[in-house]
């Protein structure tokens, strides 16, 4: 059995939202009744295949608190789209 070690701040996480939408976002911390994350984002079909967006368009998202009760699931991204979300977000080139 494979033990997973717990979501920590700065954590790249996927959330799923109770109206479908999935969020890519660093996770920062949890209460009770608020998830804290930074940079959140979703993947969006372009031209050139699959690209990493900001969730919320039109707001300053350095920080964003969602409700617990709008969150489905929490799990640790994916690492190649870890990677990416890092890239497009920080400018920071990861290795491969």
């Amino acid at each position: 059995m494979l033990i997973q070690k717990p979501i920590a701040k700065n954590d790249v996480v996927s959330l799923k939202l109770i109206t479908g939408e999935e969020v890519i976002a660093c996770f920062n911390s949890d209460t009770d009744s608020i998830v804290t994350v930074e940079k959140p984002a979703t993947l969006a079909q372009g031209p050139q295949g699959m690209g990493i967006i900001p969730w919320m368009m039109s707001a300053k998202a350095d920080k964003i608190e969602l409700n617990k009760n709008t969150v489905i699931a929490m799990a640790p991204t994916d690492e190649e789209i870890a990677k990416a979300y890092t890239q497009a977000t920080t400018n920071i080139q990861l290795a491969t």
